[in-house]
């Protein structure tokens, strides 16, 4: 009877055991590890990488990735129903006719290359940034001048002629008012004080939505990308270099002191060490002498709108099939640690009734 009695003892044993090792995968598959997966502009990339950094930490079954490669791989990585699709496309500028269609709300945008439709979030304010070497050639003369205006800008970028430019209304004397004639855009063509080099450009390439805006406000209203009536663009001639990736950009105009560039304003503060940033008046005919003041970007001028018009919304744009996986981290973006992270990497937290209407608009 003993011998019988220790073999129950024994087999009970085992039977709990094994019970417990099933509620122990139970408790496994209630943590299953989510993947929220993010694609897109670069100008976005930070605000995306602090949010995702920030969740992920804050809840453990959550991974994030953010990836960039422009404004237009975000909308069509979005819309996308192959392995490369993700979760939220990250954009800079707002969404073009061939790329989705706007519904009647204004927010939601159906796909024009799938059934897929999503949801358009602003989630920060930017102030796209002019910027040169801090000290060098390029920074002496525009800290000289006051700035520059957007006709000067225009003039410095674009790839139509003097004699287009003012055709179509730009005041060359006031623009270039030391212009030597030689054919060469060079600083001392806009001021005497300054040197007697050529000009070299660095932005944004043409996937990057940061290209697009900025050539939308800087070049002709009507013809920037298009022939109507004669196209315009930067001037690739003069060696317009470019790049999706905005470190390659600073290092290409730390490397240049006759170099000047563009990207957001979060990339000017975190290489504010290396870089000036140009003030900008707003007239797009005259000089800055002429113009009546430029504005230099900061929180306080990129919020009241007083830094234009290079002051811009950023967004993020959600599958509307992957709300029930992306909900929570939206929500956190725009809770108050989520705007601290935008000021933090150097954008303009939205005011509380844009957030509450965004709010609105993920239900």
């Amino acid at each position: 009877m003993k011998k019988n009695g220790m073999a129950w003892t024994i087999i009970l044993t085992l039977m709990m055991a094994s019970m417990a090792g099933c509620l122990g995968g139970d408790a496994d598959e209630e943590t299953e590890q989510k993947t929220i997966n993010i694609a897109g502009s670069s100008t976005v990339f930070p605000v995306a990488s602090a949010w995702g950094q920030a969740y992920s930490d804050a809840n453990s079954e959550y991974t994030v990735t953010v990836a960039g490669g422009g404004s237009g791989a975000g909308a069509s990585k979005v819309c996308s129903t192959d392995s490369d699709s993700v979760h939220i496309g990250d954009m800079s500028r707002d969404w073009k006719s061939s790329e989705a269609e706007a519904g009647e709300d204004g927010f939601t945008f159906k796909c024009l290359d799938s059934d897929i439709t999503v949801t358009q979030l602003i989630v920060a304010i930017d102030g796209l940034s002019v910027v040169v070497k801090k000290g060098g050639a390029a920074d002496q003369c525009i800290t000289e001048m006051g700035g520059l205006s957007m006709a000067q800008l225009r003039w410095i970028f674009t790839d139509w002629s003097e004699e287009d430019l003012a055709a179509d209304g730009l005041e060359m004397d006031s623009v270039t008012p030391n212009n030597d004639g030689d054919g060469v855009r060079e600083w001392s063509d806009l001021d005497s004080s300054c040197a007697d080099s050529e000009i070299k450009l660095w932005g944004a390439d043409s996937d990057s939505g940061t290209y697009e805006y900025f050539g939308e406000q800087v070049f002709c209203k009507d013809c920037f990308a298009d022939a109507d009536p004669v196209s315009e663009g930067f001037d690739t001639a003069r060696g317009y270099q470019n790049s999706a990736d905005d470190n390659q950009i600073v290092n290409g105009i730390t490397g240049d002191e006759n170099a000047i560039g563009y990207f957001g304003y979060a990339y000017y503060e975190e290489n504010a060490n290396t870089l000036s940033v140009a003030a900008i008046a707003n007239n797009d005919t005259h000089g800055v002498a002429d113009a009546g003041g430029a504005v230099t970007p900061e929180a306080s001028t990129v919020a009241d709108g007083s830094y234009a018009p290079l002051s811009r919304y950023i967004y993020m744009n959600v599958n509307n099939d992957d709300w029930d996986l992306v909900r929570g981290f939206i929500e956190y973006g725009y809770s108050d640690a989520g705007m601290e992270h935008v000021m933090d990497v150097g954008y303009v937290a939205l005011p509380q009734p844009m957030i509450d209407e965004m709010l609105a608009r993920v239900g």
